[in-house]
């Protein structure tokens, strides 16, 4: 897609982020950047320093209306009940950093990474805990 298309499409209160990228840990394939960078763009880039959208529809794309698409029970939003996940970024410093040519780079400003409620980033540093576990999505085919 070219740049123009991708600032007017994520205007609409309905378009979801996502990323084809796959998680991954840095090693010696090379992988498209936005396996690294597609949700600090769309936050840090589009929202806080370009302002092409709100903060919040940001995180909403991000968060809240994926969960809501797939029919996620208790994930996208801060609830009693629902699963902890929650990114603590600062926004003065979130920025996608991979490219083309080094796309091995991991963001800069997220500070916290909360996965099912438990720290996998704190003060900017990876926990080595890997508390995340398979989403699926549940079938309302009969």
């Amino acid at each position: 897609m070219n740049e123009e298309d991708v600032r007017l499409f994520m205007k609409e209160p309905f378009v979801a982020t996502a990323s084809d990228g796959g998680s991954m840990l840095p090693a010696k394939n090379v992988p498209h950047p936005r396996s690294y960078g597609t949700f600090p763009r769309k936050i840090g880039r589009y929202a806080i320093e370009d302002k092409i959208i709100p903060l919040g529809h940001a995180v909403r794309s991000a968060s809240g209306l994926p969960a809501d698409i797939l029919e996620l029970p208790q994930r996208g939003y801060i609830k009693t009940g629902y699963f902890a996940d929650i990114v603590v970024f600062d926004p003065k410093t979130l920025r996608d950093k991979a490219k083309f040519d080094d796309p091995h780079q991991y963001a800069d400003g997220v500070r916290y990474l909360l996965i099912n409620g438990t720290m996998a980033i704190e003060q900017g540093k990876y926990t080595e805990k890997l508390p995340g576990r398979v989403l699926r999505h549940v079938s309302h085919a009969k």
